[in-house]
Order: structure tokens, then sequence, then C-alpha cells
């Protein structure tokens, strides 16, 4: 089985905290030119409004989707990126279509470790 390209690995760690977050990811790319509404794109990728606003929000910082309007009444779609990046995400949606599972599992551990290295340490100090 072939490992995932370090790049593709270095993309997740750098832009993609969730498993919604990479539905949104998914969603918009296949049709780039298509605009969604909040509701529509909450609708396809199984998760509350108030949630994909939110991740919209984090990937619009991130230069990975466009945004307009405000609050829950906004719309998106997959924005411009550069040439290299864009070959990245490619990748990854490629590999997640291949092998959903592995792009999963290694989403979760990456947030999991993500949040861990971000506590307190009165957040794990046991006494």
């Amino acid at each position: 089985m072939e490992t995932i390209p370090e790049s593709v690995i270095q993309f997740l760690d750098g832009n993609v905290e969730s498993i919604e977050q990479l539905e949104i990811l998914r969603v918009l790319a296949e049709d780039p030119r298509r605009r969604w509404d909040l509701n529509s794109l909450a609708r396809v990728v199984q998760a509350a409004p108030r949630s994909v606003r939110g991740h919209l929000a984090a990937m619009c910082e991130r230069g990975l989707v466009e945004m307009t309007g405000l609050a829950l009444d906004v719309s998106c779609r997959y924005g411009r990126k550069p040439p290299e990046l864009e070959r990245r995400i490619r990748r990854l949606l490629e590999i997640y279509r291949e092998r959903p599972v592995t792009v999963i599992r290694l989403v979760y551990e990456r947030a999991g470790a993500a949040r861990l290295a971000a506590r307190t340490p009165q957040e794990t100090d046991p006494g």
C-alpha cells in the first residue's frame, strides 16, 4: 500500500482540523465554480450550520475557501489557490476517495495530538 506523501500530511497538519473540514473541502472542490449557501452545504456534509460556519471562517483565513455574507447568511465556494497548494489538495482528495478510512484516521490522530499539545500544564496535571 502506498504511503501518504509528506506534503499531504503537512497540508493536513496546517489546514484540516476535523473530518467536517475535510468534507467541506471535498464538497467545494468537486465543483469549484459553484457557490454554496450555508444551509445547503451543511446538509451535504451532515453538520450543523453553525459548525459549518465556524469551519468556513477558519478555512477562509487559510485561503482554502472564499466566503461572503455575515453570521449564518453566508455563501461560499472553493477559492483560487497557488498551483502547489492546489496539487496538494487534489492529491489529498484523491487519497481520501481511494482510502477514506486511512485519511480519517490520520485526521483524528493529528487532531488528537494537536489538542494534547495545546493543553496547559494544569490541564494535564492529575493532582
